[in-house]
């Protein structure tokens, strides 16, 4: 029973991982941008040099992103 309930648990923290990888983010594809944001009218986008560019989670973080301390 308890090997049962370990693997629903560990089942169901892997499907809201996977989800949550499919998020839609906002990054600015200027120079010097680090960060993705969960809202394009975030304001820490206020100052993108560049364009601002809808991405998913796992590729904002695959191009070294962190999240933005304002929006997260």
């Amino acid at each position: 029973m308890k090997k049962l309930l370990l693997s629903l648990a560990l089942s169901a923290i892997a499907l809201s991982t996977s989800s949550r990888n499919d998020e839609t983010v906002y990054i600015c594809n200027g120079p010097k941008a680090e960060v993705y944001h969960s809202k394009s009218n975030c304001r820490g986008l206020n100052k993108c040099s560049g364009d601002v560019k809808k991405v998913t989670l796992s590729k904002a973080i695959e191009m070294g992103r962190r999240a933005c301390k304002i929006c997260y």
